[in-house]
């Protein structure tokens, strides 16, 4: 774990916009998002954003343990005159955790830009922001974040048929000449259900290897699966080591743009 977590703290001269994503709902894409912006939030001595893109009301701030947040559509103008200030000038506007995490909570309908022009304007003021996507490409919030972010992880299901998907979604972008933008992704395979493989069968792995992106599956967590609170310190020791290796991933993918 410490070897691993040297990949969370890795030194950064400006903030990185982390965006999570998948193909479909129902594959715990919030709850990966969660993960992962807490561990970077605890390991990192600089600042940390989670920011949920859900236009409506997205899970990410609840399972953070932030029951009430603001929305997003009342938070934005004040939050984008205090992009030139400081932290401290934040501290009236966003949320944070018990372990420091900043949060921008979801609520924007009608305006899809608005995370990702938020996320923009306030990255000078925080070395990583992993930002929640709704599910799916087609959505017009997912194409405005994508397009800002500097590291990509791809959340799918450790199912053949998650793998299925994801190995097509990939052969999609090489096809269609956007190979150098798998530079940027990171997979990671959600174990769903108890007595899930702990890691995909071989030919699996050899399937999605091949477009040379980092695969790192989360094993079956009891205490991510019941869909509450997300308290970092009953994750299981294994879920958290793999959690780290994909946060290290992601980071490491993450290049100036």
């Amino acid at each position: 774990m410490a070897e691993l977590a040297t990949g969370l703290q890795a030194p950064l001269t400006t903030g990185r916009r982390i965006a999570v994503v998948s193909i479909r709902g129902g594959t715990g894409k919030s709850t990966v998002a969660a993960v992962l912006a807490s561990l970077y939030a605890g390991r990192r001595a600089d600042s940390v954003l989670a920011a949920d893109a859900d236009p409506y009301e997205g899970s990410l701030s609840w399972r953070l343990g932030l029951a009430d947040p603001p929305a997003l559509a009342d938070l934005a103008a004040r939050l984008m005159s205090a992009r030139d200030t400081t932290l401290r000038a934040l501290e009236p506007l966003l949320p944070r955790t018990a372990n420091g995490l900043w949060v921008l909570p979801s609520g924007a309908p009608r305006q899809p830009r608005l995370c990702s022009e938020v996320t923009r304007a306030l990255s000078r003021l925080f070395a990583v922001c992993v930002t929640d996507c709704p599910p799916g490409f087609e959505s017009p919030v997912t194409a405005s974040v994508l397009p800002e972010a500097h590291a990509v992880v791809l959340v799918s299901a450790a199912t053949p048929d998650g793998i299925r998907a994801t190995h097509n979604f990939l052969q999609r972008r090489v096809s269609n000449g956007r190979t150098s933008s798998l530079q940027r992704v990171v997979v990671v395979l959600n174990t769903l259900q108890p007595g899930g493989r702990g890691r995909p069968a071989g030919d699996s792995a050899t399937l999605l290897g091949r477009f040379q992106v980092p695969v790192v599956t989360l094993p079956y967590d009891r205490h991510l699966a019941g869909g509450g609170l997300i308290v970092p310190s009953r994750i299981g020791e294994a879920t958290l080591r793999e959690a780290t290796r994909a946060g290290g991933h992601a980071l490491s993918r993450a290049w100036p743009i």
